[in-house]
């Protein structure tokens, strides 16, 4: 009976393991905190994202799905309220919580919007950007 129990305890931690594993490798990946790589020759679009409030993380997941669409071609990046260089960014450019600001590739500031944005709303708007 004990070794059944043991054998129970295992099987139960691998499976967890295993469920913790598949779920960590399914994580997006983080957004960058740079915002130096505004004006490196490409678009780019920076959310101020403020983590006290919940539409920070639906305007985080439609960021990660347009960043799925577009790759590489534009730099997406997070001014986080609260953090030096977010606030910073913040006053520089008189931004509030939850807007997203798009910058074109010379790094000027063609637009902001206030989130929540959908993915396809910020595909079509970084790939008008001139």
């Amino acid at each position: 009976m004990k070794a059944l129990l043991h054998s129970k305890f295992l099987w139960t931690l691998v499976l967890v393991s295993a469920l913790v594993a598949g779920l960590i490798a399914l994580m997006p990946k983080p957004i960058d905190m740079d915002l130096t790589k505004i004006g490196n020759g490409k678009n780019a679009v920076v959310f101020v994202y403020d983590p006290n409030l919940v539409a920070s993380i639906e305007q985080s997941a439609q960021i990660d799905s347009a960043r799925e669409l577009l790759g590489e071609q534009v730099n997406f990046l997070i001014a986080k309220a609260g953090e030096p260089d977010g606030e910073a960014f913040k006053r520089r450019f008189q931004a509030g919580s939850l807007d997203v600001l798009f910058f074109n590739r010379d790094g000027e500031l063609v637009d902001r919007q206030f989130a929540v944005l959908s993915a396809e709303v910020l595909r079509k708007k970084l790939t008008s950007i001139r």
